[in-house]
């Protein structure tokens, strides 16, 4: 009788405890699937604008061409967008814009651009499993050869990392995003700056904030700022062989930027600090 008690206790907890496993395997699994599908989100939304030619026109493309690149954006928006986002229909308006129009005359060429990194937190599903809530911190970066209003050649590959917070719907079985609804920029020129002002604060001080491994990454980073905020290129292949050798990894300054203190640089060497 006791043994019968004992092995039906232990069955019991076995039961619970596979029960318990299965519902964390699926709500992790659910966790993934949303995290994965804003990601896409943010990824197609840096391919607006994108084709590939020779010229970093679309003047030498077909209009079978041109219409190929709008239909395979589109699929993308409504891959990841809501049928209620506002930008869905905002956002194929305006690559159509980009390849019909805006690129036809100007170089406007799309080479890179997407999510670096991701970090999703308090993923919040509603009771009936058809949306969720989260907090996302968002490092992301567009790479382009864009002609100023001189007809001179740049390279713009501007690194961001954004705080959000951002609503999730399904529809027909898919994560897609329906909002962002607060969201904090912090561009990477900043970053750059602050910890470029610490090292100089430091060294008036006779001392440094970075081993000899972040002094050769700050290298990095001003060979990064000559090559897209302080250069100008003659023509467009030599503007794309520029762009295409920019490592988004290496040129990306929050890691660094988070060891150093992130919003309060100021402990080291007196900058001001930015609040979250």
């Amino acid at each position: 009788m006791k043994i019968g008690f004992k092995f039906g206790i232990a069955a019991v907890v076995l039961t619970a405890c596979i029960a318990g496993s299965t519902l964390w395997k699926n709500a992790h699994s659910e966790d993934e699937a949303i995290k994965e599908a804003f990601i896409g989100s943010q990824n197609i939304a840096h391919q607006i604008g994108y084709f590939e030619s020779d010229n970093g026109k679309t003047d030498q493309l077909s209009e079978e061409q041109i219409q190929g690149y709008i239909d395979d954006f589109n699929a993308g928006m409504e891959k990841y967008y809501s049928s209620d986002n506002i930008c869905r229909q905002t956002y194929k308006e305006t690559n159509e814009q980009y390849l019909r129009k805006n690129a036809k005359d100007t170089v406007l060429y799309t080479v890179d651009g997407g999510v670096l990194d991701c970090t999703c937190r308090h993923i919040k599903l509603s009771a009936d499993g058809t949306s969720a809530t989260m907090d996302v911190i968002l490092v992301d970066w567009e790479n382009s050869v864009e002609q100023n209003e001189y007809g001179q050649i740049e390279v713009t590959a501007p690194i961001e990392q954004d705080t959000m917070s951002v609503t999730m719907v399904k529809e027909d079985g898919q994560w897609k995003l329906q909002s962002i609804d607060d969201m904090l920029a912090w561009f990477g020129t900043d970053a750059i700056t602050d910890l470029q002002d610490a090292e100089q604060n430091a060294r008036e001080k006779g001392k440094s904030i970075f081993n000899e491994e972040q002094q050769k990454q700050m290298q990095v980073f001003d060979e990064y700022e000559q090559k897209t905020l302080f250069a100008e290129y003659d023509s467009f292949s030599e503007a794309l062989q520029v762009a295409e050798s920019i490592d988004p990894h290496e040129v990306n300054p929050f890691p660094l930027w988070n060891e150093k203190g992130g919003y309060s640089l100021e402990k080291y060497a007196g900058t001001a600090s930015r609040e979250e």
